[in-house]
């Protein structure tokens, strides 16, 4: 299996542990980075403001930095140098993990029109 060869030898993943819920983290930083506020995401994403504050958390403590500086008497939140950065790659995952369920589905509904045939 080429996947598992090209793995071998490699360093312990720093994922390890980590929940399987990560892409929701993430794609929880992602809104709340677009929307400056933690009530905001939540309406945005259906859930409540303590499941989006359980997401960041989660995320940072899986990455070891705090991603905003939380502003106490102002409700709005702002992304740090350690938050900049990760967005990016929030960005560029979030979009790997879109194209990769489009990719899926379309494989698999060719394999279907092919049994067809």
């Amino acid at each position: 299996m080429l996947l598992s060869r090209s793995l071998a030898g490699r360093r312990p993943s720093p994922w390890k542990g980590a929940n399987s819920n990560f892409l929701s983290w993430i794609e929880t930083f992602y809104v709340v980075a677009s929307t400056h506020h933690f009530t905001s995401a939540a309406i945005q994403l259906g859930y409540s403001q303590t499941t989006v504050t359980v997401h960041i958390k989660a995320l940072e403590c899986q990455l070891g930095v705090t991603l905003f500086e939380r502003h106490r008497f102002s409700k709005s939140v702002t992304l740090t140098n350690a938050g900049r950065r990760a967005l990016e790659y929030a960005e560029r995952l979030l979009v790997l993990a879109d194209e990769m369920k489009t990719a899926a589905q379309s494989s698999d509904k060719e394999a279907d029109l092919a049994d067809s045939r």
